[in-house]
This record gives C-alpha cells, sequence and structure tokens, in this order.
C-alpha cells in the first residue's frame, strides 16, 4: 500500500476522514482493520493495542487486543518473554503520557532488553511511539504505533505527524471501547470547555488561548481541568480524540 503522508490541512482532513468510518465501523474488527489501514498510510506500518476492562458481571476483567504485528514476531516475543523487558510495556503501566521507543539501544551491554531491542531491528522495527490509555476502571492499557523509519528519519516524520497518529490512535481507542463495552454517556461540556479545547486542538497554548478568549490563564487551565474530568481522559490529547468521538469538536 502506498503511504500517504499529507501535510498541513490535509492532515485535519485525513483525520476528518478517518473518525466518519470509524463511526460507521459497526464491530471492533472494522474499526481496528480502518484504524490501521489509516496508520499505514501515514507511515505507521504495525500496531499493537491492548486494553484491560474491568466489568461487574461475573468474569471480571476482560482483555481487548489487536495486533498487525507478524506473527512469528508475536511468537518470538512470547517464546523469549520479552514482555517482562520491554519498555513500552512498562510506561504504559507507569505512565500517562507518549514515549518514543526504539529510537537507541538501551544502555545495558546484554540481557534480555538488549536482545529484545537487536531482535526488533534484525525484524525491521525502527522507531515507534508508545501510549498509554489508562483510565478510570482499566488495569493496563497500551497502543504501540511502529515504523520501519531509524534515526533522524523517524525523528523528522513524528515531528511532522506524531501529533496526529497520537490522537488517531486515542480515536481507535475510544469506537473500540464503545463497540466493545456498553455505550458511553455523552459528556456535557460547558460552552467555555468546548472553547478552550477548540482552541486546544488548533496547538494553541494555554497563554495563547486566554489571550483569544480574553480570560484569565488560570481560568483556561481550570476550564481544561474540567473538560478532562467529565470526559474521563488523563492526557489533553486523550480529551480532545473523545470529545471529537462524542461530536462535542468538529475537525
Amino acid at each position: 500500500m502506498p503511504i500517504f503522508r499529507p501535510v498541513g490541512s490535509a492532515v485535519e482532513r485525513s483525520l476528518a476522514n478517518l473518525l466518519d468510518a470509524l463511526d460507521q465501523a459497526s464491530t471492533p474488527d472494522d474499526a481496528w482493520i480502518v484504524g490501521s489501514k489509516w496508520m499505514i498510510a501515514l507511515g505507521v506500518e504495525w500496531c499493537h493495542y491492548v486494553y484491560t476492562l474491568e466489568r461487574w458481571e461475573p468474569g471480571g476483567r476482560q482483555l481487548i487486543r489487536y495486533a498487525s504485528l507478524p506473527q512469528a514476531w508475536m511468537e518470538h516475543y512470547g517464546a523469549l518473554g520479552f514482555f517482562r523487558v520491554d519498555p513500552a510495556i512498562r510506561h504504559c503501566v507507569a505512565a500517562v503520557t507518549p514515549m518514543l521507543t526504539g529510537i537507541e539501544a538501551p544502555s545495558r551491554l546484554d540481557g534480555s532488553a538488549r536482545r529484545l531491542w537487536e531482535d526488533a531491528r534484525s525484524a525491521g522495527f525502527g522507531g515507534g511511539i508508545a501510549i498509554p490509555l489508562r483510565l478510570p476502571g482499566s488495569a493496563l492499557g497500551g497502543f504501540s504505533l511502529i515504523t520501519g523509519m531509524v534515526g533522524q528519519e523517524f525523528l523528522e516524520w513524528y515531528k511532522s505527524y506524531g501529533r496526529w497518529a497520537r490522537l488517531a490512535a486515542h480515536a481507535i481507542d475510544q469506537r473500540l471501547l464503545t463497540l466493545v463495552g456498553p455505550q458511553s454517556r455523552r459528556p456535557q461540556l460547558s460552552p467555555r470547555e468546548r472553547e478552550c479545547l477548540a482552541w486546544l486542538a488548533t496547538g494553541l497554548r494555554h497563554d495563547r488561548i486566554a489571550e483569544k478568549l480574553g480570560i484569565a490563564l488560570p481560568t483556561v487551565e481550570l476550564h481544561l481541568t474540567n473538560a478532562r474530568r467529565k470526559l474521563g481522559a488523563r492526557t489533553r490529547e486523550q480529551a480532545l480524540a473523545r470529545a471529537v468521538v462524542f461530536g462535542l469538536l468538529e475537525l
């Protein structure tokens, strides 16, 4: 499949098309196929999604997992127990902000961590993004986006498209959870909260949003904090993605 790397407003149109396609997906499998194809077109060659959904009924937790990684790699990964040393997993368990992966070799000269990095490079994996998806009621959630690019090429790609890839990952996550679990109640945001999110989506800093709206900086931060709480989001990207999915913002 040829790689389509949109520029400027074309990225926004491409993401808007993805959101429409996700909204039309009737099953989790359909949503995953739509999302992974969009990622490939942007330059993300492999995706790995894991989410532990808490349920009240008998059976407890439900594991949601999708991966476009080669089956041979998945088997090799499991057989060598790489999950015990994978920095992406450790990060998604402990943090809420994204982390770049696969850029530099581990500082350790030997051991399983070094072996994981070497084997991943041999398999053609390059730089990637580990995105935590920890929300209330989730024991573990993570979305790994992996490219075949290394070094400066990956960093340049990330500079241009990393933000959009992260937003898309959160949108795919939200659609999968909606299709797998019970329908989420649409959050109610105040007009100011929606305004602040809308300006945030354009890339403005908090101080610039305050200038645009003619309000104090602490007021902007309060509105955004309240919006994240109502949306059940830990980060601004989760908040933006969830707001778009719920139809509270338009791209």
